[in-house]
């Protein structure tokens, strides 16, 4: 037994023996020795020997080490800033940004540095953080402590993101900002060029697509103006037939724009004139300039010359050629104009107008905008000819409107004389009236210069008996008539008649709606001693004398030095001077088609008097101003202060 625990013994120790030879044994870390000053300065040469070679993933590893180690705040500086620009070489992103950071901690001025932002716009975009590098442009772009240097490099590299990824829209609003940030003129024009070469760069499709997204009432404003010139400049290059019309709209840029410095725009509009020419412009009238509508010819003809005179001054060359529509050889004259006289106004009397469209003239290359209110069935306006004045329908317009839409009547009626006109009149009042939801319970004719018959038709449409319509006592309520508004399509010395009816049949609560005859009569002898009679009235009309302006401002201005007060004759050669001078390019007049799709387009023109506008198919509308007789002349009419006077009589006379 003995043996046996013993032999046992010693086999489990050979055992344990034998396994404790085959398992190594554990050994314990070494603990390394703090580097030495020379390890550190050895780490330092080689760090900056790997950075003169270039060899930045050499580098970044060896400052990556050395910005652990106690180095002095200079070669503290130096780590940091190489780890950084190591870092961004290698492509490390995340090591890069957090070098940066602690580099600007060490020396905050780095902050006021463009180069140290663009190395964290670096790391951001490395990372694919894209939406917050800009979000950090924007930043720098908005603090206003910051210095313009700063804020415009931020800007800019701004707009390269967005360029990057093709997203222009954002252009304009950055661009913006920036502009109105910048403190001087100098840096302004330094923008402008920057932008130019920018623009420059966008693709057809996009700058485009910027230009439409601009409203046209901002097109002059930067950087809107430099985007559009662009555009300009492209079309000039690529359809030189069109010169023309790009070398108008660049010379209308340069003078509306908004420009810290135009030299440069200018000198490139220099080398597209050296290239294609300088363009005339040629604009055609035919004016009575003698005979019993002479004075209104020539009215006519000296606002045409103002309005040339305008364009000159701002470096467009335009010439006038009048015909005198009273020459026996009218046609022939008219058809040996020069080629480039596309564009021709007139005539003003109607007897001309027939004698012209009678024969060839309307199928040429020529468009005829006439100064006629119709043009007569024989003719299709905006195929043979277009209108350049307002139509019947067009005073038919605002007068229900105003009665209608802003005051609230709804049943009307009118009171006409017995003529084509007065017929016509009442047919398209009657007729508009009812196309907006309103009813007519009045209709009265009067016999035309029969006086004594008058008062018996304005007692007809106010429904008053027979037996009170002649010598009816003060005692007598008369009947309150179904309406509350009266159309006379009359003029004014025929107005004076038949208004005192009303009084006399005490009426005096209707609204007294009159045509543009009305407030030229008006505006022609303003005195009047009737005044009371016309109170409650409003009259539309073309020409207003005070209209604030730009164009009626100018023409005034103008007319001034020459020694003359402009009236509507003198307004509407000055604006069609104006105006024809933009539409008589080639490719506008080519085919009614092509003319009408320019007309309907045209909604940017200053105006002098009533604005006209197109419609697609090239019919014409004037928005006419409504007014108000005064005992001095006329006032623009404001529909809250008539409400509010018609409310005052109506309840003064209330029965």
């Amino acid at each position: 037994m003995i043996f046996h625990i013993v032999l046992r013994a010693m086999l489990i120790l050979c055992l344990l023996a034998f396994v404790s030879g085959c398992v190594e044994k554990k050994r314990l870390p070494l603990v390394p020795h703090p580097p030495t000053e020379e390890t550190v300065q050895g780490l330092l040469l080689q760090a900056d020997a790997a950075w003169q070679a270039r060899d930045y993933r050499q580098s970044r590893q060896l400052y990556d080490i050395l910005v652990s180690e106690p180095l002095t705040p200079g070669q503290l500086n130096t780590a940091w800033e190489r780890l950084a620009i190591s870092s961004l070489q290698t492509q490390d992103y995340v090591r890069a940004q957090d070098a940066l950071i602690r580099w600007a901690l060490l020396d905050p001025k780095l902050r006021l540095e463009w180069f140290w932002h663009e190395y964290r716009v670096l790391a951001l975009l490395g990372q694919g953080k894209e939406i917050q590098a800009e979000d950090y442009l924007r930043q720098i772009l908005r603090q206003p402590e910051s210095s313009w240097s700063l804020r415009s490099a931020a800007g800019i590299r701004l707009s390269e993101i967005l360029r990057h990824r093709q997203d222009y829209l954002p252009l304009l609003s950055l661009f913006a900002e920036l502009y109105a940030a910048a403190p001087e003129d100098q840096e302004r024009a330094e923008l402008e060029r920057v932008v130019a070469h920018i623009a420059r760069e966008i693709p057809d499709a996009s700058l485009q697509q910027l230009v439409e997204f601009t409203p046209p009432s901002e097109k002059a404003t930067f950087p809107n103006v430099v985007f559009t010139w662009e555009q300009r400049r492209r079309e000039a290059r690529k359809h030189p037939d069109a010169w023309q019309d790009s070398w108008l709209a660049m010379q209308r840029l340069l003078r509306q724009g908004q420009w810290a410095d135009p030299q440069p725009f200018v000198e490139d509009l220099g080398a597209l004139q050296e290239q294609f020419g300088t363009p005339g412009i040629c604009v055609g009238l035919v004016l009575p300039l003698d005979g019993p509508l002479a004075e209104t010819g020539w009215k006519v003809a000296r606002g045409a010359e103002a309005g040339r005179k305008a364009f000159e001054a701002d470096g467009f060359p335009v010439r006038l050629e009048i015909i005198n529509s009273q020459a026996t050889d009218l046609q022939e004259t008219i058809a040996a104009m020069a080629p480039e006289c596309r564009v021709i106004g007139g005539p003003i009397q109607r007897d001309v107008w027939e004698r012209l469209h009678g024969n060839s003239l309307l199928t040429s290359q020529r468009r005829f905008f006439t100064f006629l209110p119709t043009m007569g069935e024989a003719v299709v306006e905006g195929r043979q000819a277009w209108r350049f004045f307002g139509g019947p329908q067009d005073q038919i317009h605002a007068l229900t409107d105003l009665a209608m839409n802003q005051l609230g009547i709804y049943n009307l009626a009118v009171l006409f004389p017995q003529d084509r006109f007065g017929a016509h009149m009442e047919d398209l009042f009657s007729r508009e009236v009812q196309r907006k939801g309103g009813h007519i319970g009045g209709l009265q004719s009067y016999p035309p210069e029969q006086h004594a018959e008058w008062g018996e038709a304005v007692a007809a449409l106010l429904g008053v008996p027979a037996q009170q319509r002649r010598g009816r006592q003060e005692r007598v309520v008369l009947p309150r008539p179904p309406f509350q508004a009266v159309f006379l399509p009359d003029s004014l010395s025929d107005a004076e008649v038949l208004l005192p009816q009303f009084f006399y049949y005490d009426e005096p609560r209707l609204l007294i709606l009159g045509t543009e005859l009305w407030s030229q009569s008006w505006l022609q002898r303003p005195r009047h001693t009737e005044m009371q009679y016309f109170r409650l009235a409003a009259m539309p009309g073309a020409w207003w004398p005070e209209n604030p302006g730009p164009a009626a401002r100018s023409l005034a201005e103008a007319t001034h030095v020459q020694g003359f007060t402009p009236d509507f004759w003198v307004a509407l050669g000055y604006d069609f001077a104006r105006f024809a001078s933009r539409i008589s390019q080639p490719q506008y007049t080519s085919s009614p088609d092509s003319l009408n799709v320019h007309l309907a387009g045209a909604t940017d023109f200053d105006w002098s008097m009533a604005p006209l506008s197109w419609s697609d198919q090239g019919k014409a509308r004037q928005e006419l101003f409504l007014f108000q007789p005064t005992s001095q002349g006329v006032n623009r009419l404001n529909a809250t202060d008539l409400r509010n006077q018609l409310d005052r009589v109506r309840e003064r006379y209330a029965r």
